[in-house]
């Protein structure tokens, strides 16, 4: 998929003959936009949640149905919120020395506290599914090279937190 394909919003997509994007997909989305937003303008995670469900999610914005599932949304907010320290210890711990959470680009940073809120506290989720949504949202907003660091990044704490579920063929 090229990255105009993936900057495709969902009317796009069907215009073009491709499914839409998955209701997880639109909430993790979701939920990564949410991240940022409470970052830069210093909120709760659980204000900018309660914002996104009452005014975002499920309503028409600029021509496009953000239809995405509001419980996975809220569960995804719900565990940085409550995990917050744990998460961000994962994420340091799978980073290269000398390169801190705190070093990276406000938008990576979010998406990589959610991709390992998910690996840690969202089991029903296979491991290689998170890596590869979270991947791919990364590389909707960089270049290939910060997608392939998150890549690794999800990965070691995928191998740290759910060991034996990456063995295996691919999914």
């Amino acid at each position: 998929m090229t990255a105009a394909e993936r900057e495709s919003g969902p009317r796009e997509a069907e215009d073009a003959g491709e499914a839409p994007p998955s209701r997880r997909r639109l909430a993790r989305l979701a939920a990564l936009q949410a991240l940022y937003q409470a970052e830069m303008n210093r909120e709760s995670a659980e204000a900018v949640s309660a914002q996104f469900l009452r005014y975002r999610l499920g309503q028409d914005i600029e021509g496009i149905r953000l239809d995405a599932d509001r419980r996975f949304f809220d569960r995804l907010l719900r565990s940085v919120a409550e995990h917050r320290r744990d998460i961000d210890s994962a994420v340091s711990a799978a980073l290269a020395k000398g390169n801190g959470l705190g070093r990276l680009e406000p938008v990576l940073r979010a998406a990589l506290r959610l991709g390992a809120a998910e690996l840690l506290y969202q089991p029903d989720v296979p491991p290689r599914v998170t890596i590869r949504e979270y991947t791919d949202l990364v590389g909707d907003f960089f270049d290939e090279p910060q997608a392939r660091f998150a890549t690794a990044v999800f990965d070691r704490i995928a191998h740290s937190t759910r060991p034996g579920e990456l063995d295996g063929p691919a999914a």
